[in-house]
């Protein structure tokens, strides 16, 4: 796909997206608990937001072949972006910074959730384990999120960070993009024709590049962090990654089921 050309089409939502702190906060809107805690206005907000959300992203698992998948996410990104974009800086506005943390927490583990009991079945192996280790590294670029929304930016590197918001807003929300779709399909129990599959995936390997340009934000701010990753990782080292993470996740799930040795 034409990254130059996706990136100009949601350029007119991104130019000004300045603070990384704030970039899921769309995702508070998704946790099953928001409409118990949240006020009624709000939560009817959160409603609206989702109903146009679901309308554009059906559009785009009915897409039969790459070419046409390329045409309908041409239109449809910049919109997706402006939707999500607004509905974080509208989540900002209404509900508390901590309760955001919270609501992104529980909204990105109800999709790992969603994923790990489902993706198996509907949509292959491959498919589930490239979205089990998108949505884990989207958990590493919040906990990083939350680290940055305390840290303190120079003035002297606020024009080298809005590159790396823009760059990082981008790879994150077009990584969501595929994520959402996936889960409509799930959602609507509807089968996903290979092409758009391949593209779909091929999405979901955007959330690396995310990561790398976090890490590069939380450089900014925290000097005792850790290098940041290359952002143009080659194929082989995301299949890498994908692989090592993946065995850490099995790790951690059996060391959890291991009886407390007291």
């Amino acid at each position: 796909m034409n990254e130059s050309l996706t990136i100009e089409t949601a350029g007119l939502s991104l130019q000004n997206e300045k603070p990384l702190e704030g970039a899921l906060a769309f995702l508070a809107s998704r946790s099953k608990k928001s409409v118990r805690e949240l006020s009624e206005s709000a939560g009817e907000v959160f409603k609206g937001f989702a109903g146009v959300l679901d309308q554009l992203l059906t559009t785009i698992i009915e897409k039969r072949t790459a070419a046409e998948f390329h045409a309908a996410f041409v239109e449809a990104f910049p919109k997706y972006v402006a939707i999500t974009v607004s509905l974080s800086h509208f989540a900002q506005a209404v509900v508390p910074a901590s309760v955001i943390q919270r609501l992104t927490r529980e909204s990105i583990c109800e999709l790992e959730a969603d994923f790990r009991d489902k993706a198996l079945l509907a949509f292959g192996a491959a498919t589930r384990d490239q979205a089990m280790f998108t949505i884990w590294t989207m958990r590493k670029v919040n906990d990083l999120l939350v680290q940055i929304s305390t840290a303190k930016l120079e003035e002297s590197r606020q024009k080298e960070d809005r590159e790396f918001c823009a760059e990082f807003n981008f790879n994150a929300l077009r990584a969501h993009f595929s994520l959402d779709c996936l889960n409509m399909a799930l959602r609507l129990q509807r089968p996903i024709y290979p092409e758009v599959m391949a593209e779909l995936n091929d999405g979901l390997r955007s959330m690396v590049n995310a990561y790398a340009w976090v890490r590069r934000g939380a450089a900014l701010r925290i000097p005792v962090a850790e290098p940041p990753l290359e952002v143009s990782a080659s194929d082989e080292e995301n299949e890498q990654l994908l692989s090592a993470s993946m065995r850490d996740m099995v790790e951690m799930a059996e060391d959890e089921a291991l009886p407390n040795a007291d």
